[in-house]
């Protein structure tokens, strides 16, 4: 990443429950950048232009495969154009137009957020700060990110009916103090998709980023995973032509490549997630409680990883202090218990995933 789209780095988090109660992990190091996403997407494209690539201006309309090829459907300031290719790679978004033309199914489970970017006194501008629980944000939760010199983002997301606007209101009615004197700037919102999607690939298409649904399911970040499958992406597509086959068959290979280097995490982040929905507020409250402890807090501090979220809470499953909190949750929630466990069972298909994850939401879900 180019340094100059990064605007700020975070070293921590403050984690709020409904209730009240609080905890900080982090603190040492640099956990997470914020970025000027404008800067980096116009960062990527300059590369990508030097690199040779041809920078078109044009919103796509439909894409239709015609015998060996792709034509896609453009238009820009009023006018159609048509393009002919013998691969389109998707990488546009949670609601992927590519994907949907050529009959690839997206996601089924998704959270919509809405979100501000403005100006807010925070005490330490090197933590984030993050609220959980259902009654606050139901499936998702909220957040306000500092970005230095007095700028922030705060927001909220939900995955049920609930609109994340009446989810914002209540989040600042909880907690008056901290959301005190904030100004808004600009209002943003949109759709984050938090399972894989059935295929990541077909003849003459492959999807990458949240089109494919390789976001980190814990938080919602997209972009290392994105840039993970990127990567890949340009492999199998050279491949592809090296081989003169740009057939599902020659480019089943994407799939394999990019779940064998993130897969794995990425589903164990996604049964993390059903086991804390599949809690109720009050065991929320009471894990948040546990990690107050002091050799709690200081494993979630030394160990915790925003890429690779299961590595901490397996070191904390395993430690002295958590036996007690695990049995505690096991008794109350045993099939939710279950599922986090498997989060550490090797699979054998990486094409496959447990396609009860891809399919719907967990049955544990709470909606």
């Amino acid at each position: 990443m180019g340094e100059d789209a990064i605007i700020h780095r975070i070293t921590g988090a403050f984690v709020h429950t409904a209730a009240g109660s609080e905890v900080a992990v982090g603190g040492d190091k640099t956990r997470a950048v914020a970025i000027d996403r404008v800067r980096w997407d116009e960062t990527l494209a300059e590369q990508a232009q030097a690199a040779g690539a041809g920078l078109i201006r044009a919103r796509l309309i439909n894409v239709e495969r015609v015998n060996s090829h792709v034509r896609l459907h453009t238009q820009t300031d009023g006018r159609d154009s048509v393009f002919t290719a013998r691969i389109v790679v998707g990488a546009d978004g949670a609601h992927s137009r590519v994907a949907r033309s050529l009959g690839l199914p997206g996601p089924a489970e998704k959270v919509y957020c809405l979100g501000i970017e403005g100006r807010l006194k925070v005490p330490r501008e090197d933590f984030v700060r993050v609220f959980v629980g259902h009654e606050l944000a139901p499936g998702w939760f909220g957040w306000i990110i500092p970005t230095g010199d007095g700028g922030v983002r705060a927001g909220i997301g939900s995955s049920n009916a609930v609109k994340p606007i009446a989810c914002y209101r209540r989040l600042t009615q909880l907690f008056p103090r901290l959301f005190d004197g904030i100004e808004s700037c600009r209002l943003y919102g949109g759709t984050i998709p938090l399972d894989f999607a059935p295929q990541s690939y077909a003849g003459n298409v492959l999807l990458v980023g949240d089109a494919a649904g390789q976001v980190k399911p814990f938080s919602g970040g997209g972009i290392y995973t994105g840039l993970v499958a990127a990567r890949h992406a340009s492999a199998a597509v050279l491949q592809a032509f090296e081989k003169d086959d740009c057939t599902a068959a020659g480019l089943a290979p994407y799939e394999r490549a990019w779940k064998r280097e993130i897969g794995r995490e990425l589903l164990r982040s996604l049964r993390i997630r059903h086991f804390g929905l599949a809690l109720s507020d009050s065991e929320v409250e009471r894990v948040v409680r546990a990690l107050r402890s002091e050799g709690l807090q200081q494993l979630a501090s030394r160990h915790g990883d925003i890429d690779y979220p299961s590595r901490v809470l397996l070191r904390l499953a395993r430690s002295l202090p958590a036996l007690g909190l695990l049995a505690w949750i096991t008794l109350r929630r045993p099939f939710a218990t279950w599922s986090l466990l498997r989060a550490n069972l090797p699979f054998p298909d990486y094409r496959g995933l447990d396609s009860s994850t891809q399919s719907r939401p967990s049955p544990l879900t709470r909606h």
